[in-house]
């Protein structure tokens, strides 16, 4: 009954990682200024600056403005609606049955929790190019979050 699909290829496939941030954050850099700093440290620091913004999203349902106009971050809940095109796959109970089955959420109340990267209203160009990519871990987290029921996000239609 379900047949398998490959993924097809993103759209923008020339990502800007840590790696080449680095680069461009190193390369007017002399090795005895104070500015200089190790692939690792950067990578450190980095790291805690991130941590920081996503333990104020998830912990305190905050929203991060990012800075120069970028948008706005943060986790949302949408209501489900009747359509089953919304809801997600069931593949064991699928397979199982031999017809399509969805998860209806009944743990959350029939909510749908994401991050969301508001761009509506901004003045940079070529936004469409832009995404963010959260990694599994904080995807994990965040269900993990959501499901010990001690924290509600922005309800967002």
């Amino acid at each position: 009954m379900c047949a398998f699909y490959s993924r097809g290829k993103n759209t923008i496939q020339n990502c800007y990682t840590l790696t080449d941030q680095y680069k461009d954050y190193i390369k007017d850099k002399v090795v005895d200024s104070p500015y200089y700093v190790s692939m690792k440290e950067y990578d450190e620091f980095c790291g805690f600056f991130y941590k920081q913004i996503l333990d104020y999203i998830l912990e305190h349902s905050g929203t991060f403005q990012m800075p120069h106009g970028l948008g706005d971050f943060r986790v949302v809940k949408r209501k489900n609606t009747k359509s089953t095109k919304k809801f997600s796959v069931d593949w064991e109970l699928t397979q199982k049955y031999g017809k399509y089955i969805y998860h209806m959420n009944d743990h959350t109340k029939g909510y749908r929790y994401s991050f969301h990267w508001s761009k509506i209203g901004n003045p940079f160009k070529n936004k469409y190019l832009y995404r963010l990519v959260i990694t599994r871990q904080i995807k994990r987290r965040l269900a993990k979050m959501i499901k010990s029921g001690n924290y509600d996000y922005i309800e967002i239609k």
